[in-house]
């Protein structure tokens, strides 16, 4: 959420200029993310979704990398997207992978709790871009980004991981 609620602005400045049909055009490419979510998913049952969770998290820092180093390419920008929507998504399906398992006959209830935490979590990067964007500009999302990535994979790492998970 952090970098689509940025994203907007970034493409109406200098170099682009474009208006915020161009961002909506990002969200197709992003539907390269939704295309690896079976995928991720058989991988998940095989190796457990801790493994796809530890990949998703380095694929959305690598795409924050690529988002600082391409400010000014629509190209790079594209690459990033793709990057990032694939690690989301295959972290999504892990994620729920994990907390069905958690309690199977309450999945519905389970999924709520889940659901609500992750958009906090992305109304919550919004807010820091809001935040960031005036003060540090495009450089100050992508740090932020990395930092989000970070702070998730400190929490993914300090918990124990469980037999097949």
């Amino acid at each position: 959420s952090l970098f689509w609620s940025v994203l907007a602005l970034l493409l109406a400045g200098a170099p682009f200029h474009l208006g915020p049909q161009a961002a909506g055009l990002f969200g197709i490419v992003g539907a390269a993310g939704a295309l690896a979510a079976p995928l991720a998913g058989k991988f998940a049952d095989r190796r457990g979704p801790r493994a796809i969770i530890t990949v998703s998290l380095v694929l959305v820092v690598i795409a924050f990398v690529i988002f600082g180093a391409s400010a000014k390419s629509i190209a790079g920008l594209v690459v990033g997207v793709i990057i990032l929507d694939i690690g989301v998504q295959a972290a999504q399906i892990s994620n729920q992978s994990r907390i069905y398992a958690l309690k199977p006959d309450a999945r519905s209830r389970v999924n709520t709790v889940y659901m609500v935490a992750y958009f906090i979590g992305g109304a919550l990067g919004s807010g820091v871009g809001a935040i960031v964007w005036p003060t540090f500009g495009w450089i100050g999302v992508t740090i932020a980004g990395i930092g989000f990535a970070g702070l998730g994979a400190w929490n993914h790492l300090r918990l124990p991981a469980r037999t097949g998970h």
